[in-house]
């Protein structure tokens, strides 16, 4: 059996900026294709592109810009780019917070 374990900490969790006042829309489209089907949001700029399985704008942009960790809009995980991994930090309970209550109309459950 294989498991996905987040790590626990990342060097470039210091990236990461707060929500912007207007919220996250987790339905929005990929800002350069205007794909719907697998996009991130940059945890730097909330830039919204989609992901390395549609045309690869969010990698080429984290790559090109180092803005490493993104969240995934499909299942609110977090990616570090750089790292080549899935982190879980309490840094990121901010932006998890939000794209929840935008994708499901509620709260993280406790």
């Amino acid at each position: 059996m294989y498991a996905v374990v987040p790590l626990e900490w990342c060097p470039h969790l210091t990236q990461v900026t707060d929500v912007p006042v207007s919220g996250l829309k987790t339905s929005q489209p990929c800002e350069e294709c205007q794909d719907h089907s697998e996009n991130w949001v940059c945890l730097t700029c909330y830039k919204v592109l989609c992901g390395r399985f549609v045309n690869e704008h969010m990698l080429m942009h984290g790559i090109t810009n180092e803005h490493y960790m993104v969240l995934s809009l499909s299942d609110l995980s977090v990616w570090c780019y750089s790292c080549d991994a899935y982190i879980h930090h309490s840094i990121l309970h901010e932006v998890k917070r939000a794209a929840h209550l935008d994708k499901f109309g509620m709260d993280i459950p406790s």
